[in-house]
């Protein structure tokens, strides 16, 4: 429930006020939280926080938006971030990019972002840690519990981050590909930890994986997707959309046509919904699920040949 408002001033309403302030940037709303305790406490007020995130995702431009990524400096291991603004990618000559610490602790690398707030992960001999940082207002979350997986000769790993609006709570989903002995195929285990959670469960539902998908998960309304390749065997196994209920904690499989190739499939969202692409060396298509867990739902939009546009995707050269 929001909170009650103190008036803030004599000459505009609060209503109004509050209307300007949530229409602002990240960076000055952060300096106006400085002019006086009524700002400071609306600006760290939730209901304020969802207002103002909804109307920088309902924003056209490009102003909000940054490109990150992990970059290792020289021979020592020491994982960095580097960003930039994306609207300087259409708009500048020249470039400017930032480094820093994923929130200045060291051993951490960022594994996702959702709706500004950033999770990162270290690898200790324990197990992992994760921990939720946001870098606009410099709030950095206490480290998670120590997660484990089964004891084994190598292993696999991918993180991926979403959110839950069911509990207003961000999560981060743990997949483990581990090799227990020479003779035994891997194990597939997955866990999830809510911010604020005190353990990492187990998730229901989720299969057997032949391998670890290509690309963290595609956020969509409380779910996190991937396409992977179901089953150990080659000639059983088969190419399918993982999707993963946050609310629920729990998996179901969406399937997809025979003839998908793993390496040529990808997936993403448009239009506020699930799609999947083939881009293979000779063809372009693209389908979409108009209703979410439906595949009799899906439609083909795009379906071309690179050679009727007398186009190459690209050249090996030997």
């Amino acid at each position: 429930m929001r909170s009650e408002k103190k008036p803030w001033s004599p000459l505009l309403c609060d209503e109004l006020i509050e209307e300007i302030l949530s229409r602002l940037p990240v960076k000055p709303l952060i300096q106006f939280k400085c002019v006086c305790k009524g700002w400071n406490s609306l600006m760290s007020d939730p209901y304020f926080i969802k207002l103002h995130l909804s109307k920088s995702a309902a924003k056209d431009d490009l102003e909000h938006l940054q490109l990150m990524k992990n970059v290792c400096l020289g021979s020592i291991p020491e994982i960095h971030m580097e960003s930039c603004d994306v609207s300087s990618l259409f708009h500048s000559l020249q470039i400017e990019t930032f480094l820093f610490n994923f929130a200045n602790m060291p051993g951490y690398h960022l594994v996702g972002s959702c709706n500004g707030l950033h999770c990162g992960v270290s690898e200790i001999p324990e197990g992992y840690r994760v921990c939720f940082w946001n870098k606009a207002t410099r709030v950095i979350s206490r480290e998670s519990p120590t997660l484990s997986f089964s004891p084994g000769i190598g292993r696999r790993t991918m993180f991926v981050f979403g959110y839950d609006p069911s509990s207003d709570k961000y999560k981060v989903v743990a997949i483990a590909l581990t090799m227990l002995s020479l003779d035994v195929s891997e194990k597939t285990e997955m866990k999830v930890h809510g911010a604020g959670d005190s353990s990492w469960r187990n998730l229901k539902g989720f299969p057997v994986l032949g391998t670890l998908p290509k690309v963290g998960g595609v956020y969509l309304s409380g779910t996190l997707n991937w396409v992977v390749i179901k089953g150990k065997e080659i000639i059983h196994s088969e190419i399918v959309i993982i999707s993963v209920h946050l609310e629920k904690e729990t998996c179901i499989s969406l399937f997809l046509p025979d003839d998908f190739c793993f390496v040529d499939t990808n997936i993403g969202v448009f239009r506020d919904s699930l799609c999947v692409w083939q881009d293979s060396n000779t063809h372009l298509g693209l389908w979409q699920m108009r209703k979410f867990g439906d595949d009799k739902s899906r439609i083909q939009l795009i379906n071309f040949s690179y050679l009727h546009l007398n186009i190459r995707p690209f050249e090996v050269n030997p």
